[in-house]
């Protein structure tokens, strides 16, 4: 079966864990790629970060941006048609992004699966509490721009990095991660979804009628999903798998 078949699970990482595990590219023609950290195989990879610069070539067949999440900063590269994924998305902006794991010259980078703005900054410490929890606390580290980005970025010496001010903490408690929901009650709502939906997506309400599991659970799962990538909402209420 083809990777582009087999959902990996998109784990929430730290950058600077990506940067610095251990790249494994298997033998087999289906056998992902991933970056070793700690016992997770990461394929794919769930990041919350600022976005600290950017570049586009001159016929928009490539673009890369930079992200920061305080521990280090990665590349997000797109090529083509997939360069659509990062428009709209500028310097200063708050993103969560679902990426596949690449590595090329001894540089690992992501390729965007999803990418979404995120309007509140607080997104960034309620990530940065969750993988405290998940994997202990990171040092932050100061903004530095990659070389290569730098020799990408000339003609763009006058745009300047926006200073990121420093947002209240969020209380520890409002953390909702999908180490706490059932692996089986997250596999019945994917099901659920894919069998409600007939094209238009799958009414939130009914979701919830058919899973029996409540409202209050449902929509907990449901939004754990949203987070990951496994799921999006195609229009208001209504909710479709990614394929």
């Amino acid at each position: 079966m083809a990777e582009s078949q087999i959902r990996q699970t998109a784990y929430k990482v730290w950058i600077s864990d990506i940067l610095n595990g251990e790249f494994i590219n298997p033998e087999g023609e289906w056998t992902p790629s991933y970056v070793q950290v700690q016992d997770k195989k990461i394929s794919r990879a769930n990041v919350v970060a600022n976005v600290i610069m950017n570049y586009k070539n001159e016929d928009s067949t490539y673009v890369s941006l930079t992200l920061d999440d305080g521990s280090d900063n990665i590349t997000l590269k797109a090529w083509n048609e997939d360069t659509k994924i990062l428009e709209n998305i500028k310097i200063g902006d708050t993103v969560l992004v679902i990426g596949r794991v690449r590595e090329y010259n001894g540089q690992i980078y992501l390729v965007p699966e999803i990418t979404r703005k995120l309007e509140k900054p607080e997104w960034i410490q309620l990530r940065k509490l969750e993988l405290t929890k998940l994997y202990g606390e990171k040092t932050e580290t100061p903004k530095v721009i990659p070389s290569q980005q730098v020799e990408e970025n000339q003609d763009q010496k006058t745009k300047e990095t926006p200073i990121i001010k420093e947002e209240p903490i969020i209380e520890e408690e409002v953390i909702s991660t999908n180490e706490e929901s059932s692996g089986e009650e997250r596999q019945k709502v994917l099901d659920t979804i894919g069998e409600l939906d007939s094209g238009e997506g799958a009414e939130i309400t009914e979701v919830i009628t058919k899973t029996r599991f409540g409202e209050g659970p449902t929509n907990n799962l449901i939004q754990d999903l949203l987070k990951e990538g496994e799921i999006f909402e195609i229009k208001a209420g209504r909710l479709k798998l990614i394929e």
